[in-house]
């Protein structure tokens, strides 16, 4: 796979770094979403919960930032569905099916409250979770992600919508290397239908991307979750987009220097600091409660 057919919402590989606690499936319609629990749920403190990007899978998207989450509080990462270790479905991927698996997730694990973490496409998820079910979101940290396609560096909306078409040095830049595409890979090496379901999957998001997800203004402007958005300078969301986004949403903005959309969830020691300071800062408290029943 080369990088003309890459996906505005593949994901960073990093090394894995942390071997999980547990791990299970949670049943969400026909298929079983597989999910890990690193910590211990009933310690009274809210977890966080990562949701990693297109093509990508917890330890890959998460692997640098995993140790340094799970020593603050329990974190619960979801393999979407058809990534890393949950099979797939002859349905098309949607935001509002990946919000019904990551709940039901919650659900089986009893967990009501949670900090989100979610990167790419996951930060798109995280950014539906908190209009679609505010309830459930004590925070939310959206990294690399956008409101809309329109959103998108130029280059790469436009990579999207014409697949086929010869991809501009601008885009070439930015997009996944063979060897990115390579690590990807190596994490459907596990998934139920077997490691063919990275190309069924890939398919399944380049129809996503070009659908009409994404929100307006004003259905942005409604988010009340408190929400720092992180991008890299050199990012698949272009900065200014980025400021329009915080803007809105009333959010705090961070631009990391030197940072693309591969590279992001590896600078652990810029953004761990900016998802402390606003939990710190939401009120949310570190032992509020994270089961249901516990909620203020």
């Amino acid at each position: 796979m080369g990088a003309l057919q890459a996906s505005v919402l593949v994901g960073a590989m990093a090394t894995p770094a942390l071997a999980q606690d547990t791990e299970g499936r949670a049943m969400s319609g026909d298929l079983g979403i597989y999910y890990q629990v690193h910590g211990d749920l009933g310690s009274g403190m809210v977890p966080f919960l990562v949701l990693h990007g297109g093509m990508g899978t917890i330890e890959g998207d998460f692997g640098a930032l995993l140790p340094s989450l799970a020593a603050r509080r329990p974190v619960i990462g979801v393999d979407q569905q058809g990534h890393g270790r949950t099979g797939g479905r002859d349905t098309p991927v949607t935001l509002a099916a990946m919000r019904a698996d990551t709940l039901a997730v919650l659900d089986a694990l009893d967990v009501e409250w949670v900090h989100v973490v979610g990167f790419s496409m996951g930060g798109m998820l995280a950014l539906d979770l908190a209009l679609s079910a505010p309830e459930r979101l004590a925070t939310l940290t959206a990294i690399s992600a956008s409101q809309n396609l329109d959103g998108m560096h130029p280059a790469i909306a436009e990579m999207n919508r014409n697949p086929q078409a010869t991809p501009s040095p601008e885009a070439l830049e930015l997009v996944p290397s063979e060897e990115d595409f390579a690590r990807m890979r190596a994490g459907f090496a596990d998934n139920p239908d077997g490691p063919e379901q990275f190309q069924r999957t890939f398919a399944q998001l380049q129809a996503f991307i070009v659908t009409d997800w994404g929100w307006s203004d004003e259905e942005l402007a409604t988010l009340a979750v408190p929400t720092p958005l992180a991008l890299g300078d050199s990012d698949f969301t272009p900065v200014d987009h980025g400021a329009h986004m915080a803007a809105l949403i009333g959010a705090q903005l961070a631009v990391l220097p030197d940072t693309t959309h591969l590279s992001i969830t590896s600078r652990s020691d810029w953004l761990l600091p900016l998802i402390d300071h606003r939990i710190t800062t939401a009120g949310t408290g570190d032992a509020a409660f994270d089961r249901k029943g516990d909620r203020p």
